[in-house]
């Protein structure tokens, strides 16, 4: 996968669907409705946008489906179909609304919530989130089926607790 204008983090991602530890925030977490990642040059962030998510309404009451819609960019689009060797979907990710003691974002891959995006770059995840409480949610690759070399890593540049902008969602 060509990662070269992506933002590495200092957490990798786990497909074998174990929690991950985000790493400690030097930036304040603002909740929203959409929260979006930018392209990185030399870098730094641009005003190209990578990726974007946003949540329907919140809150919403445990059993009813939430509905997240986003977009990718065409560079997302391009690592996306090399690591599902066209496949195209993405998946979400919850993470808690507070951080640890230790300032970890423990990451849960939300398996159940995928959904193919469109050619266009478009998608809605249609959700049953059956845990209450506030959460972020962010967004990974869907299951890797490219090369060996690049099953060990997902797109760090997806959308989730780096901030500023998080999506957030009350589950009643």
């Amino acid at each position: 996968m060509k990662i070269s204008n992506l933002t590495i983090m200092a957490s990798t991602l786990v497909i074998a669907g174990a929690a991950l530890a985000a790493p400690a925030h030097a930036v304040k977490l603002v909740p929203s409705d959409t929260a979006c990642s930018y392209i990185y040059k030399n870098g730094e962030p641009t005003t190209k946008t990578y990726a974007c998510l946003s949540v329907a309404k919140s809150p919403v009451p445990a059993g009813q489906p939430a509905t997240f819609t986003g977009t990718l960019s065409s560079k997302a689009m391009s690592n996306l179909a090399e690591w599902t060797t066209g496949g195209n979907t993405v998946c979400l990710d919850r993470y808690p609304a507070k951080a640890n003691n230790n300032s970890s974002m423990p990451r849960t891959p939300l398996t159940k919530a995928c959904s193919p995006v469109k050619k266009n770059g478009t998608f809605t995840i249609n959700a049953d989130l059956s845990v209450k409480g506030t959460y972020y949610y962010g967004l990974s690759m869907g299951p890797c089926t490219g090369s060996t070399a690049l099953c060990g890593n997902g797109d760090p540049g997806l959308v989730g607790v780096e901030g500023p902008k998080v999506v957030q969602l009350q589950t009643s």
